[in-house]
């Protein structure tokens, strides 16, 4: 009889040997077979990274989060990149370098980002190139500037269409608020005109109340400096914009307006800007602020008497199609005060022609040198 015999349990004995040998082998090969290629993908994405040049905020992860990001997001690599990024809309090239999208960022800010390779990987699991921003080269090609103040950009409307404003006058005053503020903001109320205030706010609690009254007549507010220190903030674009900056964070403070309007010190040609015009023009514009000067100047701030400066100002004005007259809040003292109401009843009741009397806004073609 087979079954319960000494030779059956032989034969149970070498089945049970032969499947402990066979089955964790065959285990064995499939589990080194899918190491593998999990490997392999690790590899593929190591390659895939390193392929990539992106423009934008360098990786917040480490080496080894980057890998458990990708494991996890197996299907899709357009969202690992994502996860493993924070850039803004930018510019990237493949490893061809083809330009696959070419949008400016929307913050205006450039910091590249190493490509993540095996050789950029530290033993300490950081990745070299991705954790602090690139120093600037000299054929890095990005100005060195661009990466300051991230916020300080104009909120302008798309597709802006100039206002038709031929025999329009301007009034604009200059280096303000001071003591003089009161007096041309009554003046400008009782002839129900609105004008212009480029001004150079002190932060001190009296500058933010004037600043605020001219906010609340509905005047129009731009940038002129925080220090008017022609030296100092001509000494380089990055002076140039510390200095903005400073003036355009106190006049939000004060009143809640983030100015998109601005003048030079000294106009957009002067002879303390010679050597960073163009380029501080260019930066400027690139964040979307607009500069006016002007082509009408009343002589104010150069000490001219009443006479001379009512001459001005009626001679030039009829000397052009729309008038951006310069006026001083500070440094035309009095007398800019005592002319004032007898310019404005000029330009209301000339006579000789019709002038329209506006406020400067992004709307507004600018008057540039």
């Amino acid at each position: 009889m087979y079954f319960g015999s000494v030779k059956f349990f032989k034969h149970i004995i070498v089945a049970v040997t032969i499947l402990l040998i066979i089955v964790p082998c065959v285990f064995a090969f499939i589990l080194s077979s899918k190491v593998a290629q999990l490997e392999e993908e690790n590899q593929s994405l190591r390659s895939e990274i390193g392929e990539y040049q992106l423009t934008g905020h360098q990786s917040r992860y480490d080496a080894d989060e980057l890998f458990s990001l990708y494991k996890e997001n197996l299907e899709n690599k357009d969202d690992f990149l994502k996860l493993a990024y924070e850039y803004d809309e930018g510019m990237y090239k493949n490893a061809a370098g083809i330009e696959e999208q070419a949008v400016p960022t929307s913050s205006g800010n450039i910091i590249t980002a190493a490509p993540v390779t095996e050789n950029n990987i530290t033993q300490s699991g950081t990745i070299n190139g991705l954790d602090e921003p690139e120093e600037e080269t000299p054929n890095s090609g990005t100005p060195s500037y661009q990466m300051l103040y991230p916020d300080l950009y104009a909120e302008l409307p798309e597709n802006i269409i100039y206002n038709d404003d031929m025999d329009y006058v301007y009034l604009t005053f200059d280096d303000g608020p001071s003591k003089y503020t009161k007096d041309i903001l009554n003046y400008l109320k009782a002839y129900d005109i609105k004008a212009t205030f480029f001004v150079v706010p002190d932060g001190s609690e009296e500058s933010n109340a004037r600043l605020k009254a001219i906010a609340d007549a509905g005047h129009t507010i731009g940038i002129h400096t925080a220090t008017h220190e022609y030296d100092k903030i001509y000494a380089s674009v990055d002076a140039y914009l510390e200095d903005f900056k400073i003036a355009y964070d106190r006049v939000y403070e004060a009143t809640g307006l983030k100015c998109n309007l601005f003048r030079f010190p000294g106009g957009s040609i002067n002879d303390y800007n010679t050597e960073i015009r163009d380029e501080l023009i260019a930066e400027m514009t690139r964040r979307g602020f607009i500069y006016f000067d002007w082509n009408v100047d009343s002589s104010d701030a150069m000490g001219a008497t009443w006479t001379e400066m009512y001459n001005n100002v009626r001679t030039q004005t009829m000397d052009v199609n729309r008038a951006v007259i310069l006026m001083h809040d500070y440094n035309g003292g009095w007398n800019t005060i005592l002319v004032l109401e007898d310019i404005i009843k000029w330009i209301i009741g000339n006579g000789k022609r019709t002038f329209h009397v506006g406020q400067l806004s992004e709307f507004v073609k600018p008057v540039q040198f």
